[in-house]
């Protein structure tokens, strides 16, 4: 066993204060070495809850918009529908100017003794039907229908006499005006 002597007393103090102050710089260190870890640890959580808080008021954001374009595209679909509806008047409105011109242009060809008992329109279809009190009436009637200019196409389906006359049926096609 080899013990160490130090036969000088000054060299154990100053190696006793150099071990205090060893442990006091250490202990400091490893206090500030907490603090510091501490320090970081609550603001990593300070940032997270700061994100935490912005991205909710983004996803709240984003629910908004979301909202907004739900919305925005219920009014284009009612805008898409309403153009439709404005569409199918417009079609019908230019289809029903063609139709006071042919009410006119089949009145001025019916002759005295021709009674009309139907007349149909179904797009560019028309069909007359009627009582004639004479064939050469019935006649008359066509060859001024064929003079119109938007009936093309007259055609005589079928002539019934009967007592009051002649029942007949007509076809034509319409054209527009």
């Amino acid at each position: 066993m080899n013990l160490r002597l130090n036969l000088l007393p000054w060299r154990e103090r100053q190696r006793l204060v150099e071990l205090r102050n060893f442990r006091l710089v250490f202990l400091g260190s490893l206090f500030a070495a907490f603090v510091v870890v501490m320090l970081v640890d609550r603001f990593a959580h300070l940032r997270l809850k700061q994100q935490a808080a912005a991205g909710l008021q983004r996803q709240q954001q984003l629910q908004s918009l979301d909202g907004q374009v739900a919305r925005l595209e219920q009014l284009r679909e009612a805008h898409a529908g309403l153009r439709r509806q404005v569409d199918a008047l417009g079609a019908l409105r230019s289809s029903q100017q063609g139709v006071p011109q042919l009410l006119m242009e089949i009145e001025l060809a019916m002759p005295h003794g021709m009674q009309l008992t139907r007349l149909d329109v179904q797009g560019d279809r028309l069909q007359i039907n009627g009582l004639a009190v004479s064939p050469a009436v019935l006649a008359q009637f066509m060859r001024d229908l064929q003079r119109s200019p938007i009936l093309l196409d007259l055609e005589l389906k079928h002539v019934l006499a009967r007592a009051g006359g002649d029942a007949f049926s007509l076809v034509a096609r319409v054209v527009a005006s």
